[in-house]
């Protein structure tokens, strides 16, 4: 086996990959709606929330209450068809099965990372993936988002789907964004090496532009003990996601 695998380099750390959930043709294909949904992200909420309403309704064969399709988002709505995330029922827009769920959920996201890993000059890069692992007489698994490979060299990227807008008084909210960063710093603990690195990337908006300072000064305190790198909402762009990617994948020393 060539020992320059993601694969192969697991293995050397008592770690397996069990399950490979992303599909990298269908991401490619989907490449324009992806950069889409990133550049309007706002957008995105609202129509997806539509859809999720929408769907909800349907089930519950209650459709007095539903909203008028949003015309002003009609270029989204039309993407989706034709990636056919959504059809056109009676009564509205509905979620076409489970696997269109869960990429409106936030799936999306796992596929622009890798779409922009790639894009970065990694080697190789997995999404969607659960590890099985073992340590002594210990096995167990963990979901990871993103595993990119550059040479002998793994980073590993948490991909979170959050509301974009960031609610100091939101306790949950806080708690959540924290509870990424530590499970992020988990994963390069227990699969990672010297060097390598870990991100968590979220669709909040975690810098205001006008203060030009952080919105959460505790999270970002926290991921810099721990050496984990945020990628937020004001980096979704493409040109600047790819280049967090490049700056991922490269050793400090490099830098």
């Amino acid at each position: 086996m060539n020992s320059h695998t993601i694969e192969s380099l697991l293995q050397r750390r008592s770690a397996w990959l069990k399950t490979v959930h992303g599909d990298e043709k269908q991401a490619q294909a989907r490449r324009p709606l992806l950069r889409m949904i990133a550049e309007r992200y706002s957008d995105f909420e609202i129509v997806r929330d539509y859809y999720f309403k929408t769907t909800d309704a349907y089930i519950r064969r209650d459709n007095a209450d539903i909203d008028p399709e949003p015309l002003e988002y009609a270029a989204m709505t039309n993407a989706f068809r034709d990636h056919h995330l959504v059809h056109l029922c009676e009564h509205g827009y509905w979620i076409c099965d489970v696997g269109a769920k869960r990429f409106l959920a936030g799936g999306w996201l796992e596929e622009l990372a890798w779409l922009a890993a790639m894009e970065a000059g990694a080697d190789e890069a997995s999404f969607g993936q659960v590890l099985g692992w073992k340590v002594k007489e210990f096995t167990g698994e963990n979901e990871i988002d993103l595993i990119a490979r550059k040479g002998e060299r793994l980073c590993f990227v948490s991909c979170k789907a959050f509301r974009s807008e960031l609610n100091m008084h939101d306790r949950k909210q806080r708690h959540r964004l924290m509870d990424a960063v530590h499970e992020a710093d988990n994963l390069v603990d227990h699969f990672g090496r010297g060097g390598e690195k870990v991100a968590v990337l979220v669709t909040t908006d975690l810098f205001d532009e006008i203060k030009k300072s952080p919105r959460y000064l505790a999270l970002m305190g926290k991921a810099a003990v721990l050496d984990v790198t945020l990628i937020a909402l004001e980096d979704l762009g493409w040109d600047k996601l790819v280049a967090a990617m490049q700056r991922l994948m490269t050793p400090e020393t490099d830098t």
